[in-house]
């Protein structure tokens, strides 16, 4: 102990690592949902993107931690003219969530929420909530438009959403599903789910306080000399 008050910079070069060594290292859990034309299960998909195209994603993001989870839905730029998401449904292993709140971006006009209790196009399988959009364009959910939720409900995680419908009759078993329409036609298509992780810059208290420690330890030796 006494070698490191005799050396402040020593102190503070090892307060320093400290930090460094644990920033960054907490990993926030995302889950992705990637829509394609591939996917279409009910009607008929358009002629543009290509059908392996994504052309909608949602995102679940945790933060690093559990009880709220930010749910980012996204059309890109590539459906034809006029086309818009009407209707976007989910899943949740803890169905059914405790609130749905709008936080950006497009709002939609009604949300449901319960447990196995929407169904997609009568033949996708029944879903826990589901996102009701403005059927115009473009004040629906069209390109390039964004719309951001915060989900809660107790033990909440990006991976809860890693949850397949239930299926229906004659089909199911999705981890989500969407309705395009706007395009002289519409289409139920199914989306693809992929967890991966995301560094998280923000400092866990441990970290805060091992930064702390080293700083007070060169506060003293330099009040001492």
């Amino acid at each position: 102990m006494k070698t490191f008050v005799k050396n402040p910079k020593l102190t503070a070069a090892f307060a320093t690592l400290g930090f460094l060594s644990v920033v960054g290292t907490a990993q926030a859990t995302l889950f992705e949902i990637d829509f394609t034309p591939a996917g279409a299960f009910s009607g008929a998909a358009p002629s543009s993107p290509g059908s392996n195209t994504i052309f909608a994603t949602a995102i679940f993001d945790d933060h690093n931690s559990s009880g709220t989870v930010t749910l980012t839905m996204t059309v890109l730029n590539n459906l034809p003219s006029g086309a818009y998401v009407n209707d976007w449904y989910f899943n949740s292993s803890t169905a059914p969530l405790t609130s749905i709140t709008f936080v950006s971006g497009t709002q939609a006009a009604s949300v449901d929420s319960g447990t196995n209790a929407f169904k997609a196009d009568g033949t996708g399988g029944n879903f826990d909530f589901a996102f009701h959009f403005p059927t115009n364009n473009p004040g629906g959910l069209a390109q390039g438009h964004t719309s951001v939720y915060t989900l809660t409900d107790t033990g909440l995680t990006a991976s809860s959403f890693n949850s397949v419908s239930v299926p229906a009759p004659n089909g199911g078993g999705y981890v989500g599903a969407l309705h395009v329409q706007g395009y002289g036609n519409s289409v139920w298509t199914s989306g693809t789910g992929l967890i991966r992780l995301q560094e998280n810059p923000v400092p866990e208290p441990a970290t805060l306080a091992l930064l702390g420690l080293g700083l007070f330890t060169l506060g003293v030796t330099r009040r001492r000399k």
